[in-house]
């Protein structure tokens, strides 16, 4: 399996037991789950796939020298997003805005992925919970390979990023006491600027604040006339939205040609019901053989 990366370059995956788990239908369904969710309707250029996201954080984390178990993890982390990615964390709303978090024991359960994963010496309850593994996962506002490869693919997508600044950051990436860490404080206040424009301009934004509430209350309305099942969205985005306009309710289809027709200006005096999370990074940066935060170390 080789394969020209949007953010690592060249990539390829030899490895026949790792090649069975990408190539099982459960873990082919995230090919037909966008990451920007419904903004992709807005916004054509969103292509980044859940699917293409986890690859690449199997490949940051080969890169950063994670062990096979953990490299597996990576590759499985968004197994259970929903269809539209995290447009059900606004209609099932909590506080992280996690919602697929739960389901994971579902998916990794099912028959394929078992098998998949046997053939390698796993079993699904490796995989539950994320947090044990330190590089695939960690708190904001610390650097884990998830939020660093969303942020270089959501960034080189949006345009916020080039690939100089890619490259960069990526060649300045350390592991120092198991934990990620930027080599040099200059370009680690770059990438904390950077996320904080992609948080700014794009994923907190009010204009995805509007998309993403208007394509809650079409999946509301889904729900209440019984076009749309909650087993529904643990297809694709294209399920989804044929079963939407399956309903043939005019709500619903206005809902969905705001987002498709979107316009700047319906984001002002808007009310939403759900406020997108807020997403920062302090970054871990090396000082001799250990590593200090970018806000314990003195500007300049």
């Amino acid at each position: 399996m080789r394969w020209s990366d949007r953010v690592y370059g060249e990539a390829s995956i030899d490895d026949p037991g790792i090649l069975a788990v990408v190539g099982c239908p459960t873990f082919r369904r995230l090919l037909g789950i966008r990451q920007a969710g419904p903004s992709a309707f807005a916004f054509p250029f969103k292509t980044v796939t859940r699917y293409e996201h986890s690859v690449g954080v199997y490949l940051l984390l080969g890169r950063l020298g994670a062990g096979e178990k953990e490299q597996v993890a990576g590759l499985l982390h968004d197994i259970s997003h929903t269809a539209f990615s995290h447009a059900v964390d606004f209609v099932l709303t909590s506080q992280e805005q996690d919602h697929h978090e739960a389901l994971k024991p579902e998916f990794l359960e099912r028959g394929d992925m078992r098998e998949a994963l046997a053939g390698l010496g796993y079993q699904p309850s490796d995989f539950f919970d994320d947090s044990v593994y330190r590089l695939l996962e960690r708190p904001l506002p610390w650097l884990c390979a998830d939020r660093l490869d969303y942020f270089l693919r959501d960034g080189l997508t949006c345009g916020v990023i080039n690939e100089s600044s890619t490259a960069r950051m990526l060649g300045d990436l350390r592991v120092v006491e198991g934990t990620i860490a930027f080599a040099g404080e200059a370009i680690a206040r770059e990438a904390a600027e950077l996320f904080g424009v992609m948080n700014r301009d794009w994923w907190a934004s009010a204009t995805e604040s509007y998309i993403y509430n208007e394509f809650a209350d079409a999946l509301r309305e889904g729900f209440r006339l019984g076009a749309l099942r909650k087993k529904d969205l643990y297809e694709d985005d294209d399920y989804v939205l044929e079963r939407l306009r399956s309903a043939k309710s005019a709500l619903i289809e206005e809902k969905l040609g705001r987002i498709m027709d979107f316009r700047v200006e319906r984001t002002e005096e808007y009310a939403p019901r759900v406020i997108p999370k807020t997403r920062w990074i302090d970054p871990p940066v090396m000082v001799g053989r250990t590593y200090r935060r970018l806000s314990e170390l003195k500007k300049g």
